[in-house]
């Protein structure tokens, strides 16, 4: 199982598009096969500041997302209400740990 986080910054007045745009890549991403969770969390304190965290059955599943025609239609937008793109994207291996 994999996990992603993709952090984003959006530029002064813009944060309202950049939901919007979110808000469309967790639909299509929940719809997905493969695909476990999807969701934007957006920053309490910077409320420009977005988190798209993702939920994976694995690298097959992850990489069919990534290059479906949707989600590079969705990302190519991003960069309109960004501060920089890409964004910080970090990919995370579930562990299962033990309880003692």
């Amino acid at each position: 199982m994999l996990m992603t986080f993709a952090k984003f910054q959006a530029r002064s007045g813009a944060v309202s598009s950049l939901l919007d745009l979110a808000q469309a890549l967790v639909e299509h991403a929940r719809a997905e096969i493969g695909c476990l969770e999807y969701g934007c969390y957006q920053d309490i304190l910077d409320t420009n500041t977005l988190l798209l965290v993702g939920r994976w059955t694995g690298q097959e599943a992850l990489e069919m997302h990534y290059e479906s025609a949707r989600f590079r239609e969705l990302v190519h937008h991003f960069g309109e209400y960004v501060v920089e793109a890409p964004p910080s994207v970090s990919l995370y291996s579930v562990v299962e740990v033990d309880h003692l």
